[in-house]
Formats: structure tokens, C-alpha cells, sequence
């Protein structure tokens, strides 16, 4: 342990002679550093996101959606009828089935106008809404069975129409039709919430009748219990593939989503990660080089060290130790500037809307500075290794 302190106290002090040369090579291993851990911070707080928004939803929940679920989606395919709501309601296991109801338009407001998404529903399954987070009323109140043009909008679509407050009671037009705002939803957290701020709720009758979309996209169905789910969304392939003639739908439960929401985050995550380990090459490069000139400018002085005893393996070590200390340093300062970034993104994101917090994965940051470390050792090798080969004569002979 003595001769260890021994050699990192010597490379310190080495290090320290030449402030500004260490200080340009730890830039390299502290942005490398730095930019893997802010991704890895952001992606598992990402990854905590729409975990808890699933979660939130509910485990006891599948979605049925139009399509094979081989790159048709909704916004092109139309293969769910209206009917397909009560086939499925009709399976034991099913405690509630809901339909979503969707279209666009254009709203109109004292003379503005903005494109919005409308979405028909069910005016009794609003405690499935509520349930989802998809609708907290905060001004005014639900719609009702017997609305036919009333409207309910988000928090974040009351100030769309520049200066323009939109307020309970005004009358939004929307398609040359009016209707009449009665409640103000608090703005949706999560994923759907930070995309679709545009988001109106209307009946479902009215979107059938005036907007002419009588079938729905999609449709939402709660089990009586998470342990069924599997189960139940078997059933519901079965029952609506014999309804169809055909399976033209795919039906996904939430840990489905949550797994395929998982692979797509870790793959757009991983390839960032790799991307950002260009700039660990970069900085290791830098430690190289900043070896190799240390190894020129003390040739003497290494020639002096092994003319009073000092072993291949001894001076070895000092280079070595003198790499590993500015991965090390680099790391620690990489760690510490990713996760300000990473905070600052969080931040930034949640002032929009979106609820994204920090994620800390201890293992990742110790892994971190590590491999910084390693990188640093690593590349700091053959300059080292070149210094220890060194004869003591030519050594003491060089610059004369």
C-alpha cells in the first residue's frame, strides 16, 4: 500500500507541473464521460416515465387497436366497428370496454383558428378516463349523457388563440359547428399529455353524427383482475377474429406495451451511449499523446531514476499511475457533469409538461468511472511501457 501511494503522490505531482496539458486531456475523458452518463441518466428516467404511466393505467388493462400491428396503425387503417364494444364486453373477465372515437378539425375562436384532435366518448365510462389520467376536471364539470354540443378541453388549450382565453361557458366552434365549453381538463401527465395538447373530448354520439366517425379507433377494455389479463386477451382475439372473418387487429396489454416501449428506449439508447463512447476514443488518444510527450520531455529524468535503482516495472508504474489518475479524475468530473445535464433536461422538461425525472443507476456511474479509468490506464500502456525500455546511458545523454 505504501509503494502505491508512493507512485500516485510522484504522478500527481507530475501532473500538477503541467496544469493546463492535464487539464486540455481530462476535456476528452469528462465530455465522453459526461455525455454517457446524462444519456443513460435521461433514458432511465425516461424508462421510469412511461413505466409509472402504464402503471398508472393500469396492469389490468389491454388495448385493441386496428391493423396487424406490422407498421398499420391507426391513423390508417379502420378496422374496429362499433358493434366490436359489446362483443367484448359480453367476454366473462371484462369489466368495462371503451371505445375511442377519433378525428381532426379545425377550431375556431373570435376570428382565430387552430387544427385540433377531437375524441369521442362514452360520457358514463368518464371514471375509466379518470382512472387513466386522460381527464382530471378542474373548472366546470364532466360531460353528460344528455350533452350533444358540449365540449371539454385541457388546461394547456385555454390560452391557444394568442391572446385569447378560452373560458366554462364560451362557445368554440369547431367545423362551422358550435358548442359550448363545460369543464377544463388538468393538463394530462406523462407521455400522451406532452404530445397531444390539442386533446378535446366530445360524445360519442356527436362525433358519430356530426363528424361522421361511427366506428372507433381504438378501444380500451379493464379485466376484473391483472391475474386474467393473458387470458382475457386471448378471448378477445378469438371473439372479434370470428366477428371479422379475419384478424385485422392486434390486441396488447399493458406489460406488452411497456416491454415494447422498453426495447425502443434501449435501443435508441444504447446506439446514443455508442455514439457518445467516440469521444471516450478522442480523450483516450489525448492521454496517449500527452504520455507520449511527458515520456520526451523527462527522458533525462528517467534515465536519472534508473541510474539510482528504479526498476522497468517502477517506472512502469509512475506512467501508468499517472494515466489511470487522469481517467479517474476525468470520470468523477464526467459523472458530475452528466448529471447536471441530465438535471437540467429534467427540469426543462418538466417546465414543459412532461414529467421526466433523473434516473441514477449507481452501476452505471461506477461503471463509468471505471472504465474511464480503464480507458486512461489503457491508452497511457505503450508510452509507459516505452519510458520503462529506456537505457539509463541513452536516457542521460538525451538533449545533449
Amino acid at each position: 500500500m505504501e509503494i502505491d501511494q508512493e507512485l500516485f503522490s510522484i504522478a500527481f505531482r507530475n501532473l500538477k507541473m503541467h496544469k493546463l496539458r492535464s487539464f486540455l486531456t481530462l476535456l476528452g475523458i469528462v465530455i465522453g464521460i459526461g455525455a454517457i452518463v446524462a444519456l443513460v441518466s435521461i433514458g432511465e428516467g425516461l424508462n421510469q416515465a412511461v413505466t409509472a404511466e402504464f402503471e398508472r393505467m393500469g396492469l389490468d388493462t389491454l388495448a385493441v387497436e386496428p391493423g396487424t400491428g406490422l407498421g398499420m396503425t391507426t391513423a390508417i387503417s379502420r378496422t374496429l366497428k362499433d358493434e366490436d364494444i359489446g362483443i367484448i364486453e359480453s367476454i366473462p373477465g371484462v369489466e368495462n370496454a371503451m371505445g375511442f372515437y377519433e378525428t381532426a378539425g379545425i377550431a375556431e375562436f373570435r376570428g382565430k383558428q387552430t387544427a385540433i384532435f377531437v375524441i369521442g366518448m362514452e360520457p358514463d365510462d368518464r371514471h375509466f378516463l379518470e382512472k387513466a389520467g386522460y381527464i382530471d376536471i378542474i373548472k366546470g364539470r364532466y360531460l353528460e349523457p344528455n350533452d350533444k354540443y358540449a365540449i371539454v378541453i385541457p388546461e394547456s388549450f385555454v390560452d391557444v388563440f394568442d391572446e385569447e382565453t378560452l373560458r366554462v361557458r364560451d362557445q368554440l366552434e369547431i367545423n362551422g359547428q358550435k358548442f359550448k365549453i363545460v369543464g377544463i381538463s388538468k393538463d394530462m401527465s406523462g407521455l400522451a399529455g406532452s404530445l397531444v395538447s390539442n386533446m378535446l373530448w366530445l360524445p360519442k354520439e356527436t362525433v358519430q353524427d356530426f363528424f361522421g366517425e361511427e366506428d372507433p379507433m381504438e378501444i380500451m377494455v379493464q379485466v376484473t383482475d391483472r391475474e386474467i389479463v393473458d387470458e382475457v386477451a386471448e378471448k378477445v382475439t378469438e371473439r372479434l377474429k370470428r366477428a371479422h372473418g379475419e384478424e385485422d387487429f392486434f390486441v396488447m396489454t399493458t406489460e406488452n406495451i411497456m416491454e415494447s416501449a422498453g426495447i425502443v428506449l434501449g435501443l435508441i439508447q444504447g446506439v446514443l451511449v455508442a455514439l457518445a463512447g467516440i469521444s471516450l476514443v478522442v480523450g483516450g488518444i489525448g492521454i496517449m499523446n500527452t504520455m507520449l510527450m511527458a515520456v520526451l520531455e523527462r527522458t533525462k529524468e528517467i534515465g536519472i531514476m534508473k541510474a539510482v535503482g528504479a526498476t522497468n516495472n517502477k517506472v512502469l508504474s509512475i506512467f501508468l499511475a499517472e494515466s489511470a489518475l487522469i481517467g479517474g479524475f476525468g470520470g468523477i468530473a464526467g459523472v458530475l457533469l452528466g448529471l447536471i445535464l441530465a438535471s437540467i433536461v429534467s427540469v426543462v422538461a418538466t417546465a414543459s409538461g412532461f414529467a421526466l425525472p433523473v434516473g441514477i443507476n449507481i452501476v452505471a456511474i461506477v461503471g463509468a468511472v471505471g472504465f474511464a479509468m480503464f480507458v486512461g490506464t489503457a491508452s497511457g500502456y505503450l508510452p509507459a511501457r516505452r519510458a520503462a525500455l529506456l537505457e539509463p546511458v541513452e536516457a542521460l545523454r538525451y538533449g545533449k
